[in-house]
């Protein structure tokens, strides 16, 4: 090769050479600096492992495997003509709500399952309007209401589902049952949206608590802590459904505003409300602890959040939750 040829060709040699070296030097700053001994496949992998996988999503209601099941609320007798009640025992969340009279009906919220037979169903109430949108947009089966408390419903972010089907083998007006998985596959009904509740499995700490005993209305509910969960009573009687007993992974006491709603029933007692918008005492029991604090909500769409006493929420239990609503 003449002299000429071989000087291009060692040019040409040295340009391939530095362009090479240029493009691992700009892979290596986009990749970023790696540790010693280490490629940039072994540094982004997880560097132990027994390491825990990342954060999954949990349901929002549950704090279980999340659910893509719509929100379906329904109104539920609580009187002694009114046992045994049906389906409660598959409710994701509880509520307890003081009516007319001092008497007490039931707001049993459904999402991660839908019994076939739910019931006694009764009447709905103002407290319901308030409460429910809470869930974003759920159902509510109910069997009535007057035009007041109707309308009420009708402005809220609820879908009104009344129900009239009754059960011969009981007595009118304790006899109409409804079938919630066919209920809960209108397609009117939202998915379940976020509530404020944060879940986690831990034991909290706080005082031990082996039973909680409140009352509300003239109704006393007590629930007692066994194996990992409470069992729920009313006036002394256990809550069961064909053999299958009611029971509790976490029991939320919130003092709320009670207060007449300017309806009354036939015999001409006022109806309750009770204020779930606002602040007041929380008392949380769970794995036999019990952890105090308060309870916020600002508006009625607008998430319901329990805090303790340095201002950290209050996780709960993942599993089902009752709810008293103490005035």
């Amino acid at each position: 090769m003449s002299r000429p040829r071989l000087a291009l060709a060692i040019a040409a040699a040295a340009i391939i050479i530095a362009a090479i070296g240029l493009g691992a030097v700009i892979s290596g700053s986009l990749a970023g600096p790696q540790p010693s001994g280490t490629s940039p496949t072994e540094a982004t992998g997880p560097s132990d492992p027994t390491a825990k996988p990342p954060h999954t999503l949990t349901d929002p209601l549950t704090g279980g495997t999340v659910s893509d099941h719509p929100v379906v609320a329904a109104k539920v007798e609580n009187i002694a003509a009114a046992r045994p009640q049906v389906g409660l025992s598959q409710a994701d969340i509880t509520f307890i709500q003081e009516v007319e009279g001092a008497q007490t009906r039931l707001l049993a919220v459904y999402h991660s399952r839908f019994p076939k037979r739910v019931g006694p169903i009764r009447s709905a109430r103002s407290t319901d309007a308030q409460l429910l949108p809470l869930f974003g947009k759920p159902g509510l089966v109910y069997s009535g209401a007057n035009s007041s408390v109707q309308r009420k419903l009708d402005n809220a972010s609820i879908v009104p589902i009344q129900r009239s089907t009754r059960d011969s083998r009981r007595v009118a007006p304790h006899n109409v049952f409804v079938n919630l998985d066919n209920i809960a596959k209108s397609k009117r009904l939202a998915e379940a949206k976020s509530i404020g509740w944060t879940f986690n499995d831990a034991a909290p700490q706080g005082a031990t608590a082996a039973s909680v005993k409140l009352r509300v209305g003239r109704d006393t509910f007590d629930f007692k802590y066994s194996s990992g969960r409470y069992t729920v009573r009313w006036n002394g009687s256990r809550y069961a459904d064909s053999g299958t007993v009611t029971k509790a992974d976490n029991v939320v006491i919130m003092n709320v505003r009670n207060h007449p709603d300017g309806n009354r029933d036939v015999q001409g007692a006022p109806s309750v409300q009770s204020d779930t918008v606002g602040t007041g005492a929380v008392m949380i029991y769970r794995d036999g602890r019990k952890i105090e604090g308060r309870w916020e909500r600002t508006k009625a769409s607008a998430p319901l959040e329990f805090i303790d006493q340095s201002g950290t929420a209050i996780a709960l239990k993942p599993g089902q939750t009752w709810v008293a609503l103490a005035g």
